[in-house]
């Protein structure tokens, strides 16, 4: 993570860019976007949507390597025949 700050060496800071890029793109794992809704307690009774991904592949070890990616801030979102996905840092890169 001290490699991805913007304090640190350009060329560190690219390669560990493109390390977690790689990681999260250069798979065969297809993101399933989840959601359900879930009431808060209190007066305000109000329901929130909480989405999370959960990952398939035929690989445990992609699947491993994509949660990775994904916990340091580098999530796949979307993958079609045309087109992947990645969250990075809430920034979508396609």
């Amino acid at each position: 993570m001290a490699l991805l700050q913007k304090d640190s060496n350009l060329d560190e800071r690219t390669a560990a860019h493109e390390f977690f890029l790689t990681l999260a793109a250069c798979n065969t794992v297809i993101p399933i976007i989840t959601s359900s809704k879930v009431s808060s307690c209190g007066k305000d009774e109000s329901n929130q949507d909480i989405e999370g991904i959960d990952y398939q592949g035929e690989s445990p070890d992609e699947q491993a390597l994509v949660s990775a990616a994904s916990a340091y801030g580098y999530t796949l979102f979307e993958r079609t025949s045309g087109n992947v996905v990645i969250d990075v840092n809430g920034e979508k890169l396609r």
